[in-house]
């Protein structure tokens, strides 16, 4: 008897990316690779104001340029469009939907105006200063406490107010709660506007099937299957005659988690021109064009025992919309809102979030989505309490923390399209005594006294939250084996740099018991597959990936099933191993995968009892709930306090996304996250001024960070697996962002001995304003 040893799993271990070698040899194919014969080039006219009214446009000048085949306006195009689509509106939301061009009101600079397509891209962009506009300028809005003034100018005066949304989160008694607590505490925070700024920038090439007439539209985005549903609804197109491919995403963060007019205007102008409509934009445009993030205002008061007991927190936020919804518009609000209290007790909670609109370019959706801003809410309000007090910080979160004998936990908030809060599964405080333990925390006051030797001011920040995951409402996926044993995975989940290819082969390799090598993984494209969301809120591995392993635990029944008939072996007594049935106890009684599919196909006999022809399965694995990943931040920052430079000199990510699938890819994931929260709090900023004009147009004035900035990021896994998916798998996606700022902050405060109530920037010349040596 062959005694065949187990394979290795590949689940749980390190397993190097399939894609990088194709993308580090220049084999990549972004939108901006994709040349069809014919193809003429878009470019957008875009309003050089915040707000006005339109009296005139003449596009003839433009018509009879050189190169120049056509121009739109909004009145070209309005009996064949929709407003574009938000999918995240309350039943009592004001919809300020965004017109694919304006309908005769401008509210921001960057909105389109006009659209023009040439032979090239430098006609193009000379053509369009060929177009003349009159505005007629109307009062414009940008900071938040004036936007909901009594006075503000309105941007939908049809709504009497600039606040188009507020979301309600009521837990328990905070009010008696407040009456009976020992103290009181109360503060404003405020956290800035930034954005996604992939390496990518946002674009389309739109083309008509000479054979179908059906619209084909390459674009880069998040959600091409999302994608095509919208196309369909503002054109009134059926989705069958459409088919939607996302290529090589460079970077999304959900910035391209939206819909965007491009991605009308490119297909409206192929249906007229019959020839491919291409756009790419530029990184001025993408700067006012695509959606900002992050910017909100949160008023707190937190009732707490003499013994530093959070007994209620009352929140009243507003979030800087911008001039438009968005796809996804509200959900900042909402998650904020919902999550503030993070991985905390605090069995009393009100919270007030309002989404209001200016004139600044749309708000919506970027890395964590609402978790950064209620992270970093909550934990400066900890170290606040902390130091009022007398108390340690990380005993004082340990005091108020849940503990995993308290989970489940219902918080009795609720997100918009995720549901219900109810915490599933973690060890919060274990994951804070780890942090605390691999930053130091012990030495850190004769830490603090050797900087002040060298001239240095030292601190260390904490940052502990808990972040939805795993979202529904679905994914899908199918799985296929053919005659050589080889399997092919189609996915819904659409991968911008994540690893889908790699994780999505572990669980299928795993689950056939398969050489990794032989595993194939497609996505992006609506035709290859047929059914999909797509890649946002951290759900991909544990929502595509459940959906794609239950696929493979499909054919592998499938496949035994078939097996026990061609071997005449009851099926009950067989068994899988090492990618084939075999018998029991007489394993060299086997048929390979490969043997099985080419078994199972119509050129053979008929199979019985109604089995399926080829081995094929399809599975749309739906959630009944949230999982909740949590982590702990810790930093550990010095600043000179000469210059105001402030240098990470360590950081600790302990993280929880339950079963890991790939150690290697979660901590990528993570030191992603990070840059971006440390490009947040020390870098980057959109700056208007009080007319709601961008100062900031180009990569010269919006300042990013690079590899000398960041420290080196040590992440320790903790796994709680979720009840909630057959396979305990949590997001991975947006904990490194969603903790970042909270943690960097509460160091830099820690060094300087200040109370922070920003997110910053924390540019050199803010943190000396900090300093009493430097008023």
């Amino acid at each position: 008897m062959t005694v065949t040893p187990a394979r290795p799993k590949y689940v749980g271990g390190a397993v190097l990316r399939r894609e990088d070698p194709r993308l580090l040899l220049g084999r990549g194919r972004y939108v901006a690779d994709i040349a069809l014969p014919g193809t003429v080039s878009l470019a957008v006219l875009r309003s050089p104001v915040p707000h006005a009214r339109i009296t005139r446009i003449d596009t003839s000048a433009a018509l009879a340029a050189e190169g120049v085949v056509a121009v739109l306006t909004f009145d070209d195009i309005r009996a064949e469009v929709t407003p574009l689509p938000c999918i995240d509106v309350y039943p009592d939301s004001r919809p300020a939907l965004q017109t694919v061009l304006a309908d005769g009101v401008v509210r921001y600079v960057g909105e389109p105006v006009a659209a023009l397509v040439a032979t090239d891209d430098y006609l193009a962009e000379d053509a369009l200063a060929l177009i003349e506009v009159d505005y007629q300028e109307l009062p414009a809005v940008a900071d938040l406490e004036r936007a909901v003034a009594p006075d503000a100018p309105l941007l939908y005066p049809e709504f009497g107010g600039n606040v188009v949304n507020t979301v309600h989160q009521d837990v328990g008694d905070p009010d008696a709660a407040f009456a009976t607590a020992e103290h009181v505490y109360q503060e404003t925070f405020t956290v800035h506007r930034y954005a996604p700024v992939p390496m990518e920038t946002r674009g389309v090439v739109a083309d008509v099937d000479p054979l179908t007439d059906r619209l084909v539209l390459y674009t880069s985005t998040q959600f091409p299957h999302l994608v095509r549903q919208f196309l369909s609804g503002v054109l009134s197109v059926p989705e069958s005659g459409i088919r939607v491919v996302a290529p090589d995403v460079g970077g999304g963060f959900g910035g391209k988690c939206e819909f965007y007019p491009e991605e009308v205007l490119a297909p409206l102008l192929t249906r007229r021109l019959r020839r491919p409509v291409k756009w790419i934009e530029d990184r001025r445009e993408h700067l006012v064009a695509a959606s900002h993030a992050r910017e909100q205002r949160h008023r707190v008061r937190a009732a707490v025992a003499g013994d530093g007991t959070v007994t209620a927190l009352d929140v009243e936020s507003w979030t800087n919309n911008g001039a438009a919804f968005c796809t996804l518009a509200t959900t900042p609000a909402s998650i904020s809102s919902a999550m503030t209290r993070g991985p905390y007790r605090i069995p009393h909670y009100r919270a007030r979030a309002h989404t209001v609109v200016s004139n600044k370019t749309p708000l919506a959706v970027y890395r964590g989505a609402g978790h950064p801003q209620a992270a970093l809410v909550m934990e400066r309000m900890m170290d606040i309490i902390a130091a009022d007090l007398g108390v340690d910080r990380v005993e004082l979160r340990l005091r108020n923390m849940l503990g995993p004998a308290e989970l489940p936990s219902d918080r009795g908030t609720d997100i918009v399209l995720a549901g219900h809060v109810v915490y599933d599964t973690g060890d919060y405080p274990e994951s804070l005594r780890r942090a605390a333990d691999l930053i130091g925390y012990g030495d850190l006051e004769a830490e603090r006294r050797a900087a002040l030797d060298r001239g240095r001011r030292l601190g260390v920040g904490f940052c502990c939250f808990v972040e939805e995951t795993a979202i529904g409402p679905y994914e899908s996926a199918v799985v296929r084996v053919d005659g050589a044993g080889k399997v092919t995975v189609l996915t819904g989940s659409s991968p911008h740099g994540q690893g889908h290819v790699t994780t999505f082969s572990q669980l299928v390799a795993d689950e056939l018991d398969i050489d990794i090598a032989d595993v194939t993984v497609l996505h992006g494209d609506t035709d290859v597959v047929t059914e999909g969301v797509g890649t946002f809120a951290s759900r991909s591995g544990a929502i595509g990936g459940a959906a794609a392993r239950r696929a493979a635990e499909a054919v592998k029944h499938k496949a035994l099933a078939i097996a026990g008939h061609l071997l005449e072996i009851d099926p009950a007594d067989l068994e899988w191993h090492d990618g084939a049935a075999r018998a029991l106890g007489s394993p060299d009684t086997s048929m390979s995968l490969g043997q099985i599919a080419t078994a199972a196909t119509p050129w053979n006999p008929p199979l019985p009892n109604g089995m399926d022809w080829n081995l094929t399965a399809t599975h749309q694995h739906q959630v009944p709930g949230i999982a909740f990943s949590n982590a702990t931040h810790a930093a550990k920052v010095e600043v000179d306090p000469e210059t105001g430079q402030v240098r990470v000199l360590d950081y600790v990510v302990v993280h929880d996304c339950g079963t890991v699938i790939n150690p290697m890819i979660v901590e990528g994931q993570v030191h992603g996250g990070v840059a971006q929260g440390l490009g947040g709090t020390f870098f980057e900023e959109l700056v208007y001024d009080e007319q709601a004009r961008p100062k900031t147009r180009t990569l010269h004035d919006y300042l990013m960070p690079t590899v000398s900035d960041m420290p080196w990021i040590r992440t320790s896994h903790m796994e709680s697996p979720t009840p909630l998916n057959p396979y305990g798998i949590k997001g991975a996606g947006e904990g490194g962002a969603s903790g970042s700022p909270g943690a960097l902050v509460n160091a830099l405060a820690d060094a300087l001995g200040v109370t922070l109530c920003s997110d910053g920037p924390w540019t050199p010349e803010r943190v000396l304003e900090l300093l009493p040596e430097n008023p």
